[in-house]
């Protein structure tokens, strides 16, 4: 579990952030959603506008957050919790878990890379999602890859009172096993496989073809 210091400012930026979310898609789903719902599904629209407000509040997440993105990316390297970094990252983590949390439920299995992607990960053809992906803006993943169930890849980690920011990149045909979990700064090789339960460490380097297992993850023969 993450523990992470939150001031004032966090919060109204936060707040501010989450409600004119809320308020696009409560109102694009009054006003151009439940006139055609009412039509074609009589009382029954409640339920279909209740779905249609999910998937709007998840778009438009995506869509605030890679507005944000293009305006300011989110620089590698380890900030202190004051730091405006840390604070730019909470806003960015606030859209995109909110965002995708209304979008799950609305999500078959085999789409889950196209949800990634719509919040800005780089991902491949062909790959097979079982796990989470955290900081997706921070995050490419080649064809062919297997990120297995309750797997974790993330663009972000902290601790000691610091967080570290940093791009992961996972190669083609790559595997991350069962539980594993890739830390920000890493690079996952080629045909590479990190056996499930492993913990890949910050700036750690998985070269092509190798298997790597442990916590901290090493190369096994």
């Amino acid at each position: 579990m993450r523990a992470v210091k939150t001031g004032l400012r966090d919060f109204v930026v936060c707040g501010l952030a989450i409600s004119l979310v809320l308020f696009c898609s409560v109102a694009l789903t009054a006003l151009g959603i439940r006139p055609a719902t009412t039509v074609f599904l009589a009382e029954y629209h409640v339920i279909a506008d209740f779905f249609a407000g999910l998937a709007l509040y998840g778009v438009i997440s995506a869509i605030v957050m890679r507005a944000a993105l293009a305006i300011r990316r989110v620089p590698a390297g380890e900030y202190g919790m004051d730091s405006p970094v840390f604070g730019y990252w909470k806003l960015l983590t606030i859209l995109h878990r909110l965002g995708q949390a209304a979008l799950l439920p609305l999500t078959p299995i085999f789409a889950r890379p196209w949800l990634a992607r719509l919040f800005g990960a780089r991902i491949g053809a062909n790959v097979a999602l079982g796990g989470s992906i955290d900081d997706p803006y921070m995050v490419s993943i080649g064809d062919d890859c297997v990120l297995g169930n309750n797997s974790l890849v993330a663009g972000s980690a902290i601790a000691g009172g610091r967080i570290t920011l940093g791009p992961v990149s996972i190669g083609n045909r790559a595997t991350v096993g069962v539980n594993a979990v890739v830390l920000p700064g890493t690079a996952i090789g080629d045909d590479a496989f990190v056996v499930g339960g492993s913990i890949v460490l910050p700036g750690t380097t998985v070269p092509n073809g190798e298997t790597w297992r442990g916590n901290p993850a090493r190369k096994w023969q």
